[in-house]
């Protein structure tokens, strides 16, 4: 059975446990996972930065000053106990938490009050112990964003945020003079980088398989052509839906973002339609790769029934004299003639002499 249909039927497994929950009763969807919960904490200001690994979110309170700006990131929202415990530390709404434990969910933007839930997809490379066929990695990512504060949930440790935590320790750039929607930005433009990188690599697939299509003598991998084609799709599903939600953030009235944050996020939503481009391109390439694979075989076998048409014609003439004269009947007078065998092979050559050069003078050879 394939990756893709295996994923398919846990989700719908899983899914399975929510028919008749109450609304925002979390319960995890998702892959089983026995890893441990992480958290960790990086506390931050224009002039003083503060990182705390490990943390128990018992002692979280006192981050909810919005003096300074909280970054704080949980890893295995498969414990949805330490979800919760979080979440209640911060006020996030209990549909919310349903949602960041619900690892299947849509990617989106909502806002409640003065809180802000993103819901994304990051693409990474293949985990650890999968065959070289499972194609990309797609992981929800969940970020929630409050007054001074960030809160980022992931399905397991490892993500595309450790460029964002090295400019945080060094202090480079503007994002330890901003506020927390600056910092929500930044997580969100890690992702969309990760969307480039991620097409690029799928853009060398595809210019592998363009290369053996053109070949008539190598053999494309079909099987290779349907999972790229079935990962573009996947890809689409996480992508998509992102340009609504970038999109709800630039929202005039009442949005998350301030003035000096928008056009950043203006910026990121131009990224995300480039990566749909990208994106749509790369599976009318894939597409066109299997059309060209059908072409040149098609172009390939025509050869083939060329030459063979003309051999047959060649030898036709010759076939039908030499059948005849096999007959061996009594009454046939050209069997008793001394010149009848030489004279047998003049007609037979001349015939196919005769009908090579009628093709030929055609441009059929």
């Amino acid at each position: 059975m394939s990756t893709a249909k295996r994923s398919r039927r846990r989700r719908g497994r899983a899914s399975s446990k929510k028919i008749g929950a109450a609304p925002g009763t979390p319960i995890y969807v998702g892959e089983r996972t026995t890893e441990d919960v992480h958290v960790s904490v990086i506390d931050y200001s224009s002039d003083r930065l503060r990182i705390e690994e490990a943390f128990d979110t018992a002692a979280l309170h006192p981050f909810r000053d919005p003096a300074s700006v909280t970054w704080i990131n949980l890893d295995g929202v498969h414990q949805v106990d330490e979800v919760q415990a979080l979440c209640r530390v911060f006020d996030v709404h209990a549909l919310w938490v349903e949602d960041i434990v619900n690892t299947k969910s849509r990617p989106k933007a909502e806002q409640i009050g003065e809180q802000v839930l993103v819901i994304a997809r990051v693409m990474r490379p293949p985990r650890d112990g999968q065959s070289g066929d499972a194609g990309l990695d797609l992981e929800q990512v969940s970020l929630v964003m409050g007054d001074g504060w960030v809160l980022t949930f992931q399905e397991r440790p490892g993500d595309a945020w450790d460029s964002l935590r090295q400019r945080l320790k060094a202090g480079s750039g503007r994002i330890r003079k901003m506020r927390a929607d600056y910092l929500l930005y930044a997580l969100l433009d890690a992702v969309v980088d990760h969307y480039f990188l991620a097409l690029e690599e799928l853009e060398g697939r595809v210019d592998t398989l363009e290369e053996v299509a053109l070949d008539p003598n190598a053999k494309l991998p079909l099987r290779d052509v349907f999972h790229l084609k079935s990962e573009l799709v996947d890809i689409r599903r996480a992508v998509w839906p992102m340009r609504e939600a970038i999109n709800t953030l630039l929202r005039s009235d009442g949005g998350p973002m301030q003035p000096e944050v928008q056009p950043f996020v203006r910026d990121l939503y131009d990224h995300i339609v480039q990566v749909m481009d990208i994106l749509e391109t790369s599976r009318e390439r894939v597409v066109g790769v299997y059309e060209l694979h059908i072409a040149v075989a098609g172009h390939r076998l025509n050869d083939i029934m060329k030459i063979l048409t003309i051999v047959s014609t060649i030898f036709i003439p010759m076939t039908f004299v030499a059948g005849v004269y096999g007959m061996n009947f009594d009454h046939m007078p050209e069997l008793h003639w001394s010149y009848g065998y030489p004279i047998a092979w003049v007609v037979m050559l001349g015939s196919g002499a005769a009908g090579a050069g009628w093709m030929a003078s055609r441009r059929w050879l």
